[in-house]
């Protein structure tokens, strides 16, 4: 019996691709029309392959913030607008508490509230660093949850199972009355190695082999009752 759900945040909970929470901002400074599209996956994907390797050290304000900082900047020059790195940069600094910059998955606070309603506890196992209390904060999100790994702050990341047992110690629930759903390979490695049952996710709706639809999950919890 399920008696937990576990989410992973960037692209389960909150939409990471650029064309969700930068482009806004581009087009705000009306920048849009001068970023070179054809640099934008590979932009994406360099820019996030550095905030995975090290956003570990990001553990208080002034080092995320600076990480950030970098992380944005290296995206930017990546998409031809280093010339406006800067500005765009210090934009996102000013604002990183604000929902605007963070967009939701479509049905993310419908399903939640489901779940709670529902009386199943609810937590939070995600790669990211010191900001992630404030985010989910900013997104309205931070209510839902009983309890919050951030893996700079517990320091051990996914798909290191630890971070998947601290949070079911928390929880005080047992790996198989549990369920985690994350759109990569280590929320799916981590969970199935702490015991966890775990669902893929892609909202993106580019993998056939995924729940592209984060309101399928209730269903999904329901069934393992």
């Amino acid at each position: 019996m399920k008696r937990a759900v576990l989410f992973d945040v960037g692209d389960t909970l909150i939409l990471g691709h650029p064309k969700f929470w930068l482009w806004p901002v581009l087009k705000k400074h009306g920048l849009a029309e001068k970023a070179d599209m054809t640099r934008l996956r590979q932009a994406t994907l360099d820019a996030y392959t550095h905030y995975a390797e090290n956003h570990m050290q990001a553990t208080d304000i002034d080092s995320a913030l600076e990480f950030w900082g970098q992380f944005h900047r290296e995206l930017l020059g990546g998409i031809g607008l280093a010339d406006h790195a800067e500005t765009i940069a210090g934009y996102l600094h000013d604002n990183w508490q604000s929902a605007h910059v963070w967009p939701l998955t479509p049905g993310a606070k419908e399903v939640l509230g489901t779940l709670k309603d529902k009386g199943y506890k609810l937590g939070v196992v995600s790669n990211w660093d010191w900001t992630l209390p404030g985010v989910l904060k900013a997104t309205g999100l931070d209510g839902f949850f009983d309890y919050v790994a951030a893996s700079a702050l517990v320091g051990v990341a996914k798909p290191d199972p630890r971070i998947f047992e601290l949070v079911l110690g928390e929880l005080e629930v047992e790996p198989d009355q549990a369920i985690h759903i994350g759109d990569s390979e280590d929320d799916v490695n981590g969970a199935t190695a702490a015991g966890v049952e775990a669902v893929l996710f892609d909202p993106y709706q580019q993998n056939p082999q995924a729940l592209q639809d984060l309101r399928g999950l209730v269903e999904i919890v329901e069934a393992g009752k």
